[in-house]
């Protein structure tokens, strides 16, 4: 009698068919009007940033990040204007369920994940070459007649053990939120309501201007020249005055000092926090706590 057992391997995401697959370096003003098919789109940015339209949803795809268009929703790809980027395309058909996972996500890729997709564009290119390479958008495959040995299986495979490490990992955001928003009458985009955050997020802190660019991975000149289209006057004013809406705040529940809110709000010296609180409202902190209707 056979004492081994041997155990199905049934899998979750099986790749039918590659449509397109390649990798493009593109200008800072490239812009794509856009297109629908039935089978699925990733597209992941190598470097640079690109502004993406999923249906209604226009969003900032960044360095590191990727997403997917579902079959048959409307999609097209645009430069920023100011970062010439890099970015991978892949289409293909895929039934399988747990696709839908995908829908609607940015994932930001790990080291791992940034390997088996270089692996799988490097397998990719191997075996296939674009009818037209300067115009990839809308050109069909053709199969290099030197393709490596296994190549196309090797594609299959690693195209599904990418997605299987990207549906385990729980690092992703919705596309509705990158999205613009109003804010103080103005509509800001995604990179101006990054900084937003950190400056909300920070309140009980200390920042700089050097702090809030590394967090974004961007220059403090391009900081700087990214918030005065949003607001003038500066991102560190933006950040004080901030900080002086909150502790208004925190004076009307009166449930701290004046010097322990200073303290709070992580500023050098009451005296520091009485100037600042000055400057943004015309009247100290102890003038405006008399001011609060009881």
């Amino acid at each position: 009698m056979d004492k081994f057992i041997r155990q199905g391997l049934p899998g979750v995401l099986h790749i039918r068919k590659i449509i397109t697959i390649f990798y493009m370096e593109l200008s800072k003003d490239f812009h794509y009007d856009g297109e629908r098919h039935d089978f699925w789109e990733m597209v992941y940015i190598d470097k640079g940033e690109m502004l993406c339209t999923a249906d209604k949803h226009q969003f900032t795809l960044k360095s590191g990040e990727v997403t997917f268009h579902k079959p048959n929703e409307y999609h097209n790809l645009s430069g920023d204007g100011k970062n010439a980027p890099n970015v991978s395309i892949l289409t293909f058909e895929c039934d399988s369920v747990a696709m839908k996972h995908f829908e609607g996500k940015i994932l930001r890729l790990s080291a791992e994940e940034k390997k088996l997709l270089s692996m799988l564009m490097t397998e990719g290119l191997a075996c296939f070459r674009l009818e037209d390479p300067s115009n990839p958008l809308l050109q069909t495959l053709r199969i290099q007649p030197d393709a490596p040995f296994g190549g196309f299986q090797m594609i299959r495979n690693l195209l599904e053990i990418f997605l299987i490490s990207l549906y385990r990992h729980r690092e992703s955001f919705t596309k509705k939120s990158r999205q613009s928003v109003h804010i103080d009458g103005v509509d800001v985009n995604f990179e101006i309501r990054e900084l937003l955050d950190i400056l909300n997020q920070n309140l009980y802190g200390k920042l700089t201007i050097e702090d809030i660019a590394r967090q974004v991975g961007k220059s403090e000149s391009t900081v700087k020249t990214l918030f005065a289209r949003f607001q003038p006057g500066g991102i560190m004013r933006y950040y004080n005055n901030l900080k002086i809406r909150e502790a208004k705040r925190l004076i009307r529940e009166n449930r701290y000092t004046l010097a322990q809110i200073a303290e709070l709000l992580c500023y050098d010296s009451a005296q520091y926090f009485s100037k600042c609180f000055k400057a943004s409202t015309h009247m100290t902190p102890t003038e405006y706590k008399r001011s609060i209707v009881k």
